[in-house]
């Protein structure tokens, strides 16, 4: 599998754990979202990402 395709596969499994972990209304939110958007969630993900490696930097 070459680096996109293993890229995309990360993307699609973080996406479906994030939809899991929600409840029904943010989840309907958040695929209507994708529905206008379909990088909607991925750079939700990349957001929270970049968020929590600034909170490990500043030591919170």
């Amino acid at each position: 599998m070459d680096a996109i395709s293993e890229q995309l596969e990360q993307e699609l499994i973080e996406r479906d754990e994030l939809l899991n972990r929600v409840d029904d209304t943010t989840r309907a939110y958040l695929l209507s979202c994708e529905q206008r958007d379909p990088r909607y969630i991925t750079r939700i993900i990349r957001n929270r990402d970049d968020i929590l490696f600034d909170q490990q930097l500043r030591g919170e």
